[in-house]
């Protein structure tokens, strides 16, 4: 059997899609819809940067700054999402399915196929919260999918604060839809796969808050 990577397939068909990479021999139309994601990726992540999204501890420090630092923070935090946009892709895509190749006995090209599905739905998740955001003018610590707001009631530090920002409810789909995958991929214990993509993701919102929590001004 030949598997057609299709993004929107594994998202909407998950069934369908996990039996057909399942029993796949041979795969088709990677590269081309590697391509599609790395594009989409940039252009979401420089729409976010161009309308400020995720530079609240910049916008803090407006008042205190001349206009030469200003435009150069602007410039700083639309180029960060840029390269941003670059980067996310390629760690979560290729990274992501390295560290479950070495943990799991999955063959690495069905990982990556895997992954791209699950970006794909990250990348819907920061479409929509981008005019959401835009509208409602707030930052993503009051992201609504989020633990954020509730976490603002109970805590003082901004770094938790970030940390459970990075918590939402497309974030518990993307651990289902992946366990969903994997489970059936692999021979290990459904338990043991399950607690490495939770302890992944984990990682991964620790690493994000940590990033949130960096002030711009500190590079300007």
């Amino acid at each position: 059997m030949v598997y057609q990577v299709g993004v929107l397939k594994g998202i909407l068909e998950p069934y369908r899609s996990r039996y057909q990479l399942q029993n796949a021999e041979a795969v088709t139309k990677l590269g081309l819809k590697l391509l599609y994601l790395y594009f989409l990726s940039l252009i979401v992540f420089a729409i976010g940067g161009y309308f400020g999204i995720g530079s609240e501890s910049f916008s803090k420090e407006i008042t205190m700054m001349s206009a030469n630092e200003f435009e150069a923070a602007k410039l700083l935090i639309l180029s960060g999402n840029i390269v941003t946009g670059i980067l996310t892709p390629s760690i979560y895509i290729f990274l992501a399915a390295l560290f479950f190749w070495i943990v799991t006995d999955i063959p690495y090209i069905k990982l990556v196929i895997v992954q791209m599905i699950l970006f794909g739905l990250q990348l819907v998740e920061k479409t929509l919260l981008v005019p959401l955001f835009v509208l409602m003018d707030i930052g993503s610590d009051a992201n609504p999918f989020s633990f954020g707001i509730i976490s603002q009631y109970f805590l003082r530090s901004d770094y938790f604060i970030h940390f459970f920002s990075e918590i939402t409810i497309f974030q518990f789909l993307i651990i289902a839809l992946q366990y969903f995958y994997l489970k059936e991929f692999s021979d290990r214990n459904n338990y043991l796969v399950l607690l490495m993509i939770v302890l992944f993701y984990l990682a991964t919102w620790f690493v994000k808050a940590f990033l949130a929590y960096i002030q711009v001004g500190v590079f300007v």
